[in-house]
């Protein structure tokens, strides 16, 4: 069996009944497996696509080398004139079938791996959009961001947005966060979880007690891009 016959579940099982061809009650139950196995498969992966969206980078590759800010050329990050707009030009949506969500899942992790990797400082996350047929991509204005997203994924459903802030930003913000959940507990003020907002516009930080803890972290973190919310505890783990 060659490698293509081993991914491929329903090419194995032909590849395994040559030369032996079962009698046709057994080939119905057979058939029946496989297609119940691939129907679970996509079952899963649809509901995967909108965690996967907000996840962090695959890493998994794809289309030439774009145009890279770690060489630390300056993006003086002008208003595009594609903001706001669907990246590929023909406006392409995929529809809310399970093999389709599990596309759209793939291709945001390439985007979120490139884009993280090359835009450090104008990326800030991906998301799923409501309708489930086209992804989301939030940064701070740069043209050469849109322009190496559009030639390195010129079919993808993405529409892109603006966002006051950077991932990289806001998840330096967050760690800081985390840190001071003993210095906060010891004070009375119980913070639940900490996240970035995938659209970049801040930090939520879940806490019991909105009005005491969001006066308490105003104190201490300035004017720094939080916004505070009622939340019960998770399993953040004590300091």
């Amino acid at each position: 069996m060659n490698r293509h016959e081993q991914d491929d579940p329903v090419a194995g099982a032909a590849v395994a009944g040559r030369g032996d061809t079962p009698p046709p009650r057994r080939r119905a139950k057979t058939a029946g497996r496989i297609g119940a196995a691939l129907l679970g498969a996509l079952t899963a992966g649809c509901l995967l696509t909108t965690a996967a969206c907000a996840s962090p980078a695959s890493g998994e590759g794809g289309g030439p080398a774009a145009p890279s800010e770690a060489s630390g050329t300056s993006d003086a990050a002008p208003r595009s004139a594609y903001a706001n707009a669907p990246a590929n030009a023909s406006g392409n949506t995929l529809s809310g079938t399970p093999g389709d969500q599990v596309k759209l899942a793939r291709t945001a992790d390439r985007i979120d791996a490139a884009l993280r990797r090359d835009f450090p400082r104008h990326y800030a996350g991906i998301v799923l959009a409501p309708s489930g047929h086209r992804l989301i991509v939030y940064r701070r204005p740069s043209a050469r961001l849109d322009a190496a997203l559009r030639r390195r994924f010129p079919g993808a459903p993405v529409q892109i947005r603006d966002a006051p802030h950077a991932a990289r930003e806001l998840e330096a913000l967050a760690a800081r966060v985390r840190r001071d959940i003993g210095y906060w507990r010891r004070r009375g003020v119980s913070v639940t979880s900490v996240a970035v907002r995938p659209d970049g516009t801040a930090v939520e930080v879940g806490v019991t007690g909105v009005a005491r803890a969001s006066a308490a972290l105003r104190r201490r973190y300035g004017s720094a891009p939080l916004t505070v919310v009622e939340a019960g505890p998770t399993l953040i783990p004590a300091r």
